[in-house]
């Protein structure tokens, strides 16, 4: 009887979160700006070394959280990345360990965090006295064969209400060459944007991804390079997609914007 409860309890939050973010026009709106250093044009024959920061902010709508998120899809023109040769740490042995302590210092490609809201899927308003802040620290480790691997962790002054280090594993998202443009693919699991029953709403995420370099037979290579610009500018695009509860509506949203470059 118990578990018939609990079961009810569960679809009732559900149908509730599905209902609050129906009523709005839109699930969120979202502004993205990439700040990239230095920011030459390079070329195929002369590629240049390059790091990026990615500044991500989501807010909901009609007074609600933000929805979470299923997915980041970030388009940056102009860039390749070369992982042959550099160290890799897999989902796999941070999850066994649900620490990333023990992956090669030289496969961390990118640091940052994010801000979020933990609250109860049965309401999502953003006035709910039931919620909790979470910003944690955000590593994300060279995957190998073209997979990014991300990890929060916890820090002084970066924590995420109960969430401890390793309660959330870590999740893994692809970086590829398409055309002219390099493409970031994050699919963003339930058991990220739903911990442990309660609904994760995004409102921000900073993530500076390195400027990493190795000596292969005596030639230094660069991870990530520019080898193009597009009449002095570099355009890049971010596609949000969220839902409104595990299963529920789907909606995306694109920010766009350029930086010069030569």
């Amino acid at each position: 009887m118990r578990r018939i409860v609990v079961i009810v309890t569960a679809l009732a939050a559900l149908v509730g979160a599905v209902s609050a973010y129906a009523a709005t026009s839109g699930f969120n709106t979202y502004n993205a700006k990439i700040n990239f250093a230095p920011n030459k044009a390079g070329s195929n024959r002369a590629p240049a070394a390059v790091a990026f920061t990615e500044h991500y902010v989501a807010s909901g709508t009609n007074g609600n959280r933000t929805a979470p998120l299923t997915n980041i899809k970030t388009t940056i023109y102009g860039l390749k990345v070369n992982a042959k040769g550099f160290p890799t740490c897999s989902a796999s042995k941070i999850a066994n360990a649900k620490s990333d302590s023990s992956c090669p210092k030289k496969a961390l490609i990118a640091t940052g965090s994010i801000t979020a809201t933990l609250g109860p899927l049965q309401n999502t308003s953003v006035s709910n006295p039931d919620t909790l802040k979470c910003d944690p620290l955000l590593h994300a480790w060279n995957g190998g064969g073209g997979k990014v691997v991300f990890f929060f962790l916890d820090a002084p002054g970066h924590t995420c209400g109960p969430l401890q280090t390793g309660a959330v594993p870590p999740f893994v998202g692809t970086v590829k060459t398409v055309g002219k443009n390099l493409v970031q693919n994050t699919p963003i699991p339930a058991y990220v944007s739903f911990p442990e029953g309660l609904e994760g709403s995004l409102t921000s995420e900073t993530l500076h991804f390195l400027k990493l370099t190795h000596k292969v037979h005596g030639k230094i290579v660069a991870y990530t390079t520019s080898v193009a610009c597009k009449k002095g500018k570099r355009p890049y695009s971010v596609t949000f997609t969220a839902e409104s509860a595990p299963g529920g509506t789907v909606q995306s949203g694109t920010a766009s914007g350029t930086q010069k470059c030569k």
